[in-house]
């Protein structure tokens, strides 16, 4: 099975919070481009609250979060 990335941008965060929050794995890339991993916990118009692989709870403000990205099983 193939994996597709779908890419979530700042600007849409708000209209996708129900399907970011069933990820098991995302990475949040940052405006630093920075990239962390892990699941995300709440998401709010202010912050969103990451769990990283390291079980370290991290809270970015929306403003720091260029996109979101996951991982779907492609159909081929």
């Amino acid at each position: 099975m193939g994996k597709r990335q779908t890419r979530v941008f700042n600007r849409d965060i708000q209209a996708q919070v129900q399907e970011l929050l069933l990820q098991p794995v995302v990475q949040v890339v940052l405006q630093t481009n920075v990239v962390l991993q892990g699941k995300l916990r709440t998401i709010d118009s202010v912050n969103v609250e990451l769990w990283d692989r390291c079980f370290e709870r991290r809270v970015l403000p929306v403003q720091q979060i260029k996109e979101i990205i996951y991982d779907k099983e492609a159909a081929f």
